[in-house]
Parts: C-alpha cells; sequence; structure tokens
C-alpha cells in the first residue's frame, strides 16, 4: 500500500477498504501480509506490517527490507505505478501484479511509450472496473500483460439495511472533484421543501490532508444557514460509517471525476438506500438501473432527484430493493474474493511459464453486468 493510503480504521481510503476486504476474506489470508505506511489505528483483522513510523511516507524504498524478509512469491501494489516498476527491479524473479483502482492518465507519447515498456515487465493489472480497463487499452495498445476486471467487493451482512431515517447521505473524500459542492448548492436550492417534509443531510467526509481540511471548512461554512438539517463529520470509524449510511433513506454519490469504480454507491445500495449518482467513469458498473443516474456538474439534477425520492416512499423502496439484490448477486465480497484469488493464481501460472510475455490483452473475469 504506496503513498497516499491510509490502511486503518478511521482514515481509510476505498482503496485501502478494497485490500482490507480482499485479505480479510481470501482463501489465502494465513499467508498473506500488507506493507502499508504507519497509522495509529492500523486494521487488526489482518497481518499488516507498517514500514514507515506513524505519519511517514512509504516511498517504494522503504518496502525493500520487509519484502526481503518476508520473501514473497507474488507482489501486488495497488495503484501507484512507479512503486510497482521499482519493486520489479529489486525483486526481479518474483512476479508483480500492479491494481488499479482508476483510469490511467493517457499522457504524451513518449509518456506512454516510456510507460508502455515498464508496464510489459508487469505480471499483469487488475482493474476495479471495466471502464478504467477499456480507457486503457485504447490508450496503451503496446501493453502485452494481462488486464483483469475483478470489481470492488463489499461484506453484504456488514452493510444491510436498518429502519430507515428521513436522511439523505453523502460519504467520501473532501474533495470538490466528488461533485460534494453540487450536492451542498442542491441541499440549499430546496431545503425550504425538504426541511418541512423532515429530511436532513449528513455529509461523513474523509479528510486526509490540508486540501480537504479547507473543503469540510469551505462546506461548513456554505451550509451554516441550514445548520437544523445538515450534519458533517470527518473520518469516521468504518463501524459508525456504516450505521450512517445503513439508517440513510437516500444516497448521493455525485462524482464529477472518472470514478474506476463506485464502492460507496454499492455499499449505499446494499444497505438499502436509493442511490443518485452520476455517469462519471464506472460509476455505472456499481448502480446499473437501480439508480437515478443523472449529469455531472448538475446541482439542479440533484435538486430535482433528490425532490422526487423524497416525495415518493414506493420509489425509493423500489429502488431500495433493487439495488441490495444487486449488490448480493454481483458485489458479495465472499464471490468477489475467491474471484480475485483465482486472478492471482492465474498470473502467477502464467509467469511461471512464461506465457505473460507473450499474451495481449484478455478480458478476464467479468462480473458486472
Amino acid at each position: 500500500m504506496p503513498r497516499n493510503m491510509h490502511f486503518c480504521q478511521s482514515r481509510a481510503t476505498s482503496i485501502d477498504l478494497c485490500a482490507h476486504e480482499l485479505a480479510l476474506h481470501s482463501q489465502n489470508k494465513r499467508n498473506l501480509r500488507i506493507f502499508a505506511g504507519g497509522e495509529e489505528d492500523l486494521f487488526d483483522d489482518v497481518d499488516v506490517l507498517p514500514v514507515t513510523a506513524p505519519g511517514g511516507k512509504p516511498s517504494p524504498a522503504k518496502f525493500y527490507d520487509p519484502l526481503s524478509e518476508f520473501g514473497p512469491h507474488l507482489i501486488v501494489v495497488h495503484q501507484h505505478l512507479e512503486t510497482a516498476f521499482q519493486i520489479i527491479n529489486d525483486f526481479p524473479g518474483t512476479p508483480v501484479v500492479l491494481h488499479r483502482h482508476g483510469r490511467f492518465e493517457r499522457n504524451s507519447a513518449y509518456k506512454r511509450w516510456k510507460y508502455t515498456r515498464k508496464m510489459n515487465r508487469l505480471a499483469g493489472i487488475i482493474w476495479v472496473g471495466e471502464d478504467a480497463r477499456n480507457n486503457f487499452c485504447e490508450n496503451f495498445t503496446g501493453v502485452r500483460a494481462r488486464s483483469v476486471v475483478v470489481p470492488n467487493g463489499i461484506d453484504c451482512e456488514m452493510w444491510a439495511p436498518a429502519p430507515k431515517e428521513n436522511a439523505v447521505i453523502y460519504v467520501g473524500r473532501a474533495r470538490e472533484d466528488k461533485g460534494v459542492f453540487d450536492l451542498a448548492q442542491a441541499w440549499l436550492a430546496c431545503a425550504d421543501r425538504l426541511e418541512r417534509a423532515g429530511w436532513k443531510l449528513n455529509l461523513v467526509l474523509a479528510v486526509t490532508d490540508e486540501g480537504e481540511r479547507s473543503t469540510e471548512n469551505a462546506l461548513r461554512q456554505m451550509l451554516s444557514s441550514r445548520a437544523d438539517s445538515v450534519s458533517i463529520e470527518s473520518n469516521l470509524s468504518a463501524p459508525d460509517v456504516q450505521e450512517r449510511v445503513a439508517r440513510s433513506s437516500i444516497a448521493v454519490v455525485p462524482s464529477i471525476v472518472a470514478e474506476g469504480f463506485g464502492r460507496t454507491a454499492i455499499e449505499a445500495m446494499s444497505c438499502g438506500a436509493a442511490v443518485i449518482t452520476t455517469h462519471s467513469g464506472g460509476l455505472w458498473e456499481a448502480v446499473g438501473e437501480t439508480g437515478k443516474v443523472i449529469n455531472p456538474r448538475a446541482p439542479k439534477e440533484i435538486a430535482t432527484a433528490l425532490l422526487d425520492l423524497a416525495d415518493n416512499l414506493p420509489l425509493r423502496q423500489d429502488m431500495a430493493k433493487a439495488g441490495r439484490e444487486r449488490v448480493l448477486r454481483l458485489f458479495n465480497i465472499q464471490q468477489i474474493a475467491e474471484n480475485y484469488d483465482d486472478a492471482l493464481m492465474s498470473l502467477w501460472d502464467d509467469f511461471v511459464s512464461g506465457s505473460h510475455k507473450i499474451q495481449g490483452m484478455i478480458d478476464h473475469m467479468l462480473v458486472s453486468e
């Protein structure tokens, strides 16, 4: 788990949560170890080794000694390409798989050529969504490494419905490109009507740096006139986040950026919330036909969707039922973890046999509909 990740209870990103769930439910749990930056409250239900002191940045060099001591047969690097390249150089006989959680920038022709040469040394690339994988294939046509799609999975017993309140929830990073200001603007536009019906807005923010702290403060100021109906909380523990989502009737995922997948969307769907989301990146892969899909950067569309759902209990219930069923069918962590283990074993077999050097891009284990 390289830089900008927080493999811990209070500040985990979607990448950390994905890695944690896959490790926790892996058939190979007893034989794997997570190497991550130091945190005060590291996840303690999997084997994790901090490679820095709490708050330190895990640069590629920080992984060399602990990896050497562990002696891995396969190494998975989450998200950070340069860390994967360095580890390939440090451990030339060990297959290294890059697990990408979002799109890869197209960059200049020279950079694409340079990255293509490096990526052809990977044992494979795992993507969380078809949109990100397809975008990569279009822009990096010379990469021979197998490209596998295994979406995020969640524990549907943990992310389960609770008695509902008239609550709208946003869970995510405190970043403008997540569309959180669009949601705030939409709430201000229709707050009078929603408040009369007893509706409240809860922003559950992940705040990991000064920029995100600034965004949180700006949101508090922007929504200060609606303090009676708006709650803003930051860096909650995972159980607290689950509790907030489980009680919410509507969840909004208004991303502007092209998301690799939509973990927060499937968490809300599993908890029986009606979901409003944009069609940015792979979000559609998460919600399918079960959510209200709108345009990004469209506060008016968010407001309209909120009013439609707030006024229509049968519609909310139908969406909640369909969303929960979709997650149980496609994104249950037990099945996803099994698929992931199988994908890693297949990539390891290819590396050992040498066939990874001659294979082209392969569609493999496409789980979404």
